[in-house]
């Protein structure tokens, strides 16, 4: 895996300057070949992003601002296109980011188009001030979660899990309730993005398998969906999941050293980010 640390650099040494984690990463298919995708993390606080959202939305997506005056969902809007135009940066560096739109699909799934994308896919996540992304080809469907990890969620994640989900969690992984809670809940949400399906569906459906941990933190299978694994990582009090094809469709080459590079970022993200809220 090929890690890519950066901060922006339009916004000069002024205090708000967002930050922005990129790593772009090999994946291997015995069937569509040697595939590139690339997962980011931005923080950015919500007068920033205005100043500076000519430099990276398209008109479509700036039109969608209109509907969203209230500032929390203006933020949502803005940081998610923004960590999603690095991230499609990371795979395509010399495209204009005015000049890729992501629109809602029918589903309300994030749909890229524009000259040079190909047949990219993206999926994003945000939780206040705090977004990442992850922008793949459409032969290797992902998705991608990120959530608050909150002790006030506690009852509400248990009554949406299973007692047979929580107790392999336990056994593998050493953290606070709410923690593994919210990671549990992560995993699932991806997993409904990758399918398209949204938490439209029995959440028993997207019940967690297997749990192992691995260089990226913890690596789950999925009872109903064998085709699919998912990648956990907590930083701060933030949790993010990935969810992608899993071995032999699709092999990642994962360092250690990157992942935990990514999640120190998510744990500063997590930092800087209540103090934008």
């Amino acid at each position: 895996m090929t890690g890519e640390d950066s901060a922006d650099s339009a916004a000069g040494p002024e205090a708000s300057a967002p930050l922005v984690r990129s790593l772009r990463f090999a994946l291997e298919s015995p069937r569509a070949g040697r595939l590139q995708a690339a997962l980011t993390l931005a923080s950015a606080p919500l007068d920033w992003l205005d100043a500076h959202r000519g430099g990276f939305l398209h008109a479509d997506e700036e039109a969608l601002l209109a509907d969203r005056l209230h500032a929390r969902r203006r933020h949502g809007l803005l940081i998610g296109r923004y960590a999603a135009k690095r991230a499609i940066a990371a795979l395509h560096p010399d495209l204009d980011p005015r000049a890729v739109a992501i629109r809602p699909g029918v589903l309300e799934q994030p749909v890229v188009s524009g000259e040079g994308v190909g047949a990219l896919g993206i999926s994003l996540s945000h939780a206040g001030p705090v977004a990442v992304a992850v922008a793949f080809p459409e032969a290797c469907p992902m998705g991608i979660d990120l959530e608050r990890i909150r002790e006030a969620h506690i009852e509400l994640l248990t009554n949406q899990t299973t007692p047979a989900e929580r107790e392999r969690l336990a056994t593998r992984l050493a953290a606070p309730e709410a923690e593994r809670l919210t990671r549990l809940w992560c995993l699932k949400e991806a997993l409904s993005k990758a399918l398209r399906c949204g938490l439209t569906v029995p959440l028993d459906c997207l019940a967690l398998g297997g749990v192992e941990r691995d260089a990226a933190g913890l690596s789950v299978t999925f009872a109903h969906f064998a085709q699919y694994r998912g990648l956990s990582l907590a930083g701060g009090d933030l949790a993010a999941a990935l969810v992608l094809p899993r071995p032999p469709a699709v092999t990642v080459s994962a360092e250690a050293a990157a992942w935990e590079a990514w999640r120190s970022a998510l744990a500063e993200a997590a930092a800087r980010g209540r103090d934008d809220e």
